[in-house]
């Protein structure tokens, strides 16, 4: 099965919110799992998105976007991708594929990045 890119709003799902803190406890930006989910609940609505990308119904990367409508900017945060997935360009294709969900929204939106990695692969995007 192919990888698919999901958007969320909310997170009212439990096995979601499982997933996503199995997924964040290989982070770095988190002391843990649990920390980042409570943080993503705070922020997440209609200016803040949890993307993500699942593989057969199992969440295997994330990304937050949060939107500042007024100048039509994004700010894309909090990449992780699970260990097993990595160097198979899982992160590339996620937020490619967010920009272009972001973009269709809204054809003038800016991408700001929220970390180095982000800003290496927004950068390849752009060429």
């Amino acid at each position: 099965m192919p990888i698919t890119i999901h958007p969320y709003s909310s997170l009212e799902n439990k096995e979601i919110e499982r997933q996503l803190e199995q997924l964040y406890m290989t982070s770095p930006e988190f002391s843990n799992g649990i920390e980042a989910v409570h943080e993503l609940k705070k922020t997440i609505g209609e200016q803040t998105l949890l993307y993500t990308a699942e593989f057969n119904t199992k969440i295997i990367a994330a990304i937050w976007c949060f939107r500042d409508e007024a100048n039509s900017k994004r700010i894309l945060k909090y990449i992780v991708v699970h260990p097993a997935n990595r160097g198979r360009g899982v992160a590339q294709r996620l937020i490619s594929e967010v920009c272009f969900m972001e973009k269709k929204h809204n054809p003038h939106t800016l991408f700001t990045p929220g970390c180095v990695a982000i800003k290496r692969i927004l950068d390849l995007l752009s060429k």
